[in-house]
């Protein structure tokens, strides 16, 4: 596995691009407050051909403007293209907030997943492709009567439909806060190999800025026959507010994200260490 420190690096061939709104532009007299989370996901190189698919698209906004202006806007897109020789899903997801004032809040959140179902024989292999992006940011004015949050987050099911027993997963959690420390964990089991993980992290004054690319396979050989199911769902949330006295931020309940705790790589104020014994990242041999 290589991991590389640096924005410049990560690259994204998708036959749609990744938006990039939240990664270029950052201008502070455009608002006083930007957040903004942005995903996408495609699985390609399928051994099998999937029986039903399924794409969901969700998306929420909302805005509180007592004596200020906010923006809360969101998207999503999901396909599943299953009828040409070459299967390709692909889904993307972005949240942003903008806002400027003196009382006000701002929420936005986007959902995109992806369903496949896939009937395999005994000692059959099923394995695909994956990439993966994940672009978060926050800039404030003032820090002390300002905040602004970001959050993703992606994960990989594989199901077996008829024990609705989980085999596999793959997930990634990250937050970023204009007020404090950000958090990154990525966790996957056996049957997935992430071969690249490029990360890049930016602070300048009050606005930061992160992106996580991640690239891989999954494959798995089943002693059985099988009905499984892939499921990989993306959740976007950005919110910002002014604080003219101390309060929590703006409070989100519907952000889901669970993760696999077999292997585990947490990434704490985007300082790459290993938790345990049996978190490992693998490596590819070095001439």
């Amino acid at each position: 596995m290589k991991l590389n420190h640096s924005i410049g690096s990560i690259a994204f061939l998708f036959v749609a691009p990744l938006v990039t709104g939240l990664s270029i532009g950052i201008a502070p007299s455009c608002a006083a407050i930007i957040a903004g989370s942005a995903a996408e996901v495609a699985i390609y190189n399928f051994s099998n051909r999937p029986i039903n698919t399924a794409t969901s698209a969700k998306t929420y906004t909302q805005t509180i403007a007592d004596q200020g202006v906010v923006i809360s806007q969101a998207n999503a897109e999901a396909i599943f293209i299953s009828n040409y020789p070459q299967l390709l899903a692909q889904n993307l997801s972005d949240s942003t907030v903008k806002s400027d004032g003196i009382k006000y809040s701002g929420l936005a959140q986007s959902q995109a997943s992806i369903l496949g179902d896939f009937n395999l024989d005994a000692k059959e292999t099923f394995s695909f492709s994956f990439q993966t992006v994940l672009n978060l940011v926050t800039s404030v004015d003032n820090p002390q009567s300002e905040r602004a949050i970001a959050r993703g987050n992606i994960s990989f099911s594989l199901i077996d439909t008829v024990s609705n027993i989980l085999l596999d997963s793959f997930g990634i959690t990250q937050s970023l806060y204009s007020f404090q420390r950000g958090d990154l964990n990525l966790s996957y089991s056996d049957g997935f190999n992430p071969t690249t993980i490029n990360f890049g992290f930016l602070s300048e004054g009050n606005t930061k800025q992160s992106a996580l690319y991640t690239s891989g396979v999954y494959s798995r050989t089943f002693d059985s026959a099988t009905n499984l199911r892939l499921v990989e769902v993306k959740n976007n949330i950005a919110e910002a507010e002014a604080v003219p006295e101390p309060s929590t931020i703006l409070g989100t309940t519907i952000f889901l994200g669970w993760l696999t705790r077999r292997k585990k790589l947490k990434i704490n104020c985007f300082k790459l260490s290993k938790s345990t014994s049996n978190n490992r990242i693998p490596r590819t041999p070095t001439s």
